[in-house]
């Protein structure tokens, strides 16, 4: 097995299996921002995973790979990175609705839906590195993988000259346990009211590392 940074030949091989790993970190809240029925959610983000510095983009990912197996993603961003990738989606929207793969009522609920269920994630500093997804398989869980990603955006981030290591994590998600067992600990614990109390969002935790 290998941690590598994701690069454009691995992204076209694994690119229909995004979606699932993204969806996994936070499927409530995305299910509240895209529709449960993920028929925006699927094409949005494997089309953004394809271009370069979008928000779910492979230019911010490493890879656990076992031959041409893909076993787990790590995606993060330096400081306003964030910030820039996502407002780069604008482009992968555009795409999909040149294609006819969505609609503009649909772009427009998940964009209203979206800048809601935003004030659910505080404020990154430019100081900070940004973990947006970390996922693995359930077929390959067990096997420290996790562990040994964030181990790697640790060390790259340390290297970097970034001060802290941060991310988000629902209430409910298992993950949290593993986070604390990694030395994060809960800055901050959040909710906006239309995902949260109308749709069942759980609360959001911030999590951070000091390096």
């Amino acid at each position: 097995m290998e941690i590598v940074a994701a690069d454009a030949s691995l992204a076209k091989r694994h690119a229909k299996l995004i979606p699932d790993l993204v969806h996994m970190t936070g499927p409530s809240a995305y299910d509240y921002q895209f529709g449960a029925d993920r028929e925006l959610f699927d094409p949005f983000v494997e089309a953004a995973w394809l271009v370069p510095d979008t928000l779910f983009s492979h230019t911010g990912a490493t890879l656990a790979v076992e031959g041409e197996e893909l076993m787990g993603i790590e995606i993060g961003f330096g400081g306003r990175g964030w910030y820039e990738s996502k407002t780069a989606l604008r482009s992968v929207s555009m795409s999909l609705l040149e294609s006819g793969k969505t609609t503009r009522e649909a772009l427009r609920g998940m964009g209203d839906r979206s800048r809601k269920a935003s004030y659910l994630n505080p404020h990154i500093s430019d100081t900070a590195y940004y973990t947006l997804a970390l996922a693995v398989p359930e077929a390959h869980r067990g096997r420290g993988l996790g562990a040994q990603l964030l181990t790697s955006a640790v060390e790259a981030a340390r290297s970097a000259g970034y001060r802290e290591l941060q991310l988000d994590v629902l209430s409910d998600n298992p993950a949290v346990k593993f986070y604390e067992s990694m030395g994060l600990v809960c800055l901050a614990e959040t909710i906006a009211p239309e995902p949260c109390r109308e749709h069942g969002v759980p609360m959001e935790m911030r999590m951070a590392l000091r390096l």
